[in-house]
């Protein structure tokens, strides 16, 4: 006689649909008309299980999201082309962050920000602590080449580059084509004022 094995790969299992039917709640009902009680009846899960993995839904929203998310690739380029290298990786966004089913996660995502004020930095470094480390590295490479003023501040560039995604998936519906042209706008303004030439 065999018996069900317990543990991991159940868990795994279970982890992945409540982080999947969080995510098609997301998308038909919005933030406000997730919650835990659904995400479970979606799941198939008791409530109890969710509650036990996740205390509220906002580091729910927040993984879900970010799941998603890690599932493209955002890698930053090098070639040596500072100006090249984040034109690149703002238009790759574009493209991604621009579909409906990603400007809804995102907003639903700083809307679980916005509601819980203890969770926000943790949802901050989820949602953009690694890509803002990344375009700050970026950044500092290009004063190393001599393509950036050593005196400029690259938080700040890098929050303004950061910043205009997230401008564009919170206030504005417009297409990859359209968000590129403005990304490639952002970066030429900003890249512009903190560029040696």
């Amino acid at each position: 006689m065999s018996q069900s094995r317990r543990g991991r790969p159940r868990s795994a299992a279970v982890h992945e649909a409540i982080l999947d039917a969080t995510r098609t709640l997301l998308l038909e009902s919005g933030y406000r008309g997730l919650s835990m009680d659904k995400v479970a009846a979606i799941a198939g899960v008791a409530v109890q299980t969710v509650y036990r993995r996740w205390p509220s839904k906002a580091p729910l929203v927040a993984e879900a999201v970010m799941q998603a998310y890690d599932q493209s690739d955002f890698t930053l380029p090098d070639t040596g082309d500072t100006v090249a290298d984040l034109t690149t990786w703002m238009c790759a966004y574009a493209e991604t962050g621009s579909s409906p089913e990603n400007v809804a996660l995102i907003r639903s995502l700083t809307a679980a920000a916005a509601e819980d004020l203890r969770d926000r930095d943790t949802l901050y470094q989820q949602l953009t602590g690694r890509f803002h480390e990344a375009v700050s590295q970026r950044l500092r490479l290009g004063v190393s080449a001599g393509q950036i003023r050593d005196d400029a501040d690259l938080d700040a560039a890098a929050d303004a580059l950061i910043g205009a995604t997230l401008y564009r998936a919170l206030s504005v519906t417009a297409s990859a084509r359209e968000t590129t042209v403005r990304y490639r706008g952002v970066i030429d303004a900003v890249l512009h004022g903190i560029s040696t030439s």
